[in-house]
């Protein structure tokens, strides 16, 4: 009996014609703030109240309240919270009840079920299972406990993870909100100090800052950092204040101030003041924790983001960038300080040493050897 060989299935490209696909506005949940379809972050250092925070949200989501300040009303809807640092009895329940939530509208997922036993959800594995979730609101608190192990700081394993997640949203028509930390870096830009892989921050259509009040001890300040979708929404300010139930419970709640504010000092650190020059750095930094990248993609990767080649280049030669070429046919590779292929040519010194501070010789002849 001859063996019948199946061929693979043939690929093809998925190309849409604009002229197919109706525009439409964005449909927002928070106006400003938080759009359905689409991901978006709050960060901020452990303690500062972000799931006291994302608990006011999904209280006024819940009960059909009005957000702060603009005092605009949202229908009611269904909010499924990803918990994994948070009792549902001691902790959630009573945050959400002192929120004024609708607890009869708020579920916590609290795993998968397989062979009779819940395991942990993965947004790796269990992606698929969410399409069938009805809710108008996803709250992961935190997104990194969710990711089953991935490296969270290479942006191909974080992309990978997040873009199913951002399509299974968009397909749904729900508002994803992500809870994340921020690193120890104090003098990075503030959209830098995101925990991670700057995925996180690429992925997610707005991001916003829970930030201490240095003045006020139990007073916070939620400001917007990123907005892809639509203007910067205004700064927001609340205070965390105890609550006891009827009940003898004893939990926080937020109350939002009725205007806005200006954006602290503490925004941006020293964003606002910084050389160009040590943006670039920053962002090589960011970049090439990673592993090394062509040249050719670091520049690419650099317009994008705003920054000349002229200046990446000095910041290169000031973080001491490793440039070297990957055997005879190979491109040029830059990566951090020691972290060349072993089989890269280092030839970073002696571009140094022949042009010195004529680096216009120095950038024209890298991209002479870049182009032939």
């Amino acid at each position: 009996m001859r063996e019948t060989i199946q061929e693979p299935p043939k690929e093809e490209l998925d190309l849409v014609y604009i002229c197919d696909v109706k525009s439409k506005p964005i449909d927002w949940l928070w106006p400003g703030y938080l759009a359905k379809g689409k991901l978006s972050l709050v960060v901020g250092h452990p303690g500062q109240g972000k799931s006291t925070l994302t608990a006011s949200i999904a209280a006024i989501v819940s009960s059909g309240g009005v957000w702060p300040v603009s005092e605009a009303p949202v229908p009611a809807g269904d909010v499924v919270i990803l918990s994994a640092e948070d009792d549902i009895a001691d902790t959630l329940r009573p945050r959400l009840e002192a929120a004024g939530a609708d607890i009869e509208r708020v579920r916590v997922l609290k795993g998968v079920k397989r062979a009779s036993r819940t395991h942990s959800f993965s947004l790796v594995k269990d992606i698929e299972r969410l399409r069938g979730l009805s809710a108008d609101l996803l709250i992961i608190d935190p997104i990194s406990s969710y990711l089953d192990g991935i490296d969270t700081h290479k942006n191909a394993e974080v992309r990978s993870t997040l873009e199913p997640l951002c399509l299974m949203a968009e397909q749904q028509n729900m508002a994803i909100l992500g809870v994340s930390h921020l690193n120890k870096a104090e003098k990075l830009d503030t959209i830098s100090r995101v925990s991670g892989s700057m995925a996180f921050v690429a992925v997610a259509r707005a991001v916003h800052i829970v930030l201490p009040d240095e003045n006020v001890a139990e007073r916070r300040f939620f400001h917007p950092i990123k907005n892809n979708i639509g203007p910067d929404g205004q700064g927001l300010a609340f205070s965390i204040e105890p609550r006891c139930l009827d009940n003898d419970i004893q939990t926080s709640t937020v109350v939002w101030e009725s205007e806005y504010v200006a954006k602290p000092t503490g925004l941006g650190g020293h964003a606002s003041v910084r050389s160009a020059l040590e943006k670039a750095k920053d962002f090589l930094f960011q970049l090439l924790r990673e592993k090394p990248y062509s040249v050719n993609e670091v520049l690419a990767l650099a317009e994008q983001a705003g920054h000349s080649k002229a200046t990446i280049r000095r910041a290169a030669d000031a973080l001491n960038i490793g440039k070297g070429k990957v055997g005879m046919e190979g491109g040029w590779v830059w990566s951090l300080p020691g972290n060349l292929p072993e089989d890269a040519q280092d030839d970073h010194a002696s571009l140094m040493s022949t042009f010195e501070d004529d680096d216009h010789l120095r950038d024209a002849l890298e991209q002479g050897r870049l182009d032939g």
